[in-house]
């Protein structure tokens, strides 16, 4: 697989270097590294493309510290899709203890304070065998500055004739 675009989002947004280093420790694993591993996972996956990996952040709580400083708590998720038989949750049940060994390992590496939240397992049948999906909720705790944005010039009302002003 081309994971090219791994080191590409390096520098990027801090929760795109969570879901980075989620996502390099697991397909850097042996058990993961035949997932497919799309950067955006739909939902929706076809039983070919199985087992299927995905990482996400789709929730973030913010609690203001002080004037210049912010609580940051990203959840981050962790969900796989695997086909199976009657064990497939018990395949997944594994799955989990690796998943949170590695995430909790690779971010902590990073200094960042991360720990499994929540896990949970659905399964239903696809036919002549079971689809199983496991999904885990991680939460990261940071301190962060307020976002700011680059040096650009106010804005002045359409009309006027005074002169931008860059700081």
């Amino acid at each position: 697989m081309n994971f090219s675009w791994l080191m590409d989002d390096l520098m990027a947004h801090y929760r795109s270097n969570y879901r980075v280093q989620a996502m390099a420790a697991l397909t850097g694993h042996t058990r993961f590294a035949d997932f497919t591993a799309p950067k955006v996972w739909s939902g929706s996956v076809d039983t070919q493309s199985l087992p299927v990996l995905g990482v996400l952040t789709p929730q973030e709580g913010f609690r203001m510290e002080s004037f210049t400083t912010s609580e940051r708590k990203t959840l981050m998720q962790i969900a796989i899709r695997r086909a199976g038989g009657d064990d497939v949750e018990d395949i997944l049940d594994e799955d989990s203890a690796f998943v949170e060994a590695l995430v909790t390992g690779a971010l902590r590496q990073q200094n960042q304070f991360c720990f499994l939240r929540e896990t949970s397992i659905v399964s239903n049948a696809d036919g002549a065998r079971n689809i199983g999906t496991l999904v885990m909720g991680f939460e990261i705790t940071s301190l962060r500055a307020p976002a700011t944005l680059p040096d650009t010039p106010d804005i002045v009302p359409r009309g006027s004739r005074a002169v931008p002003i860059f700081y």
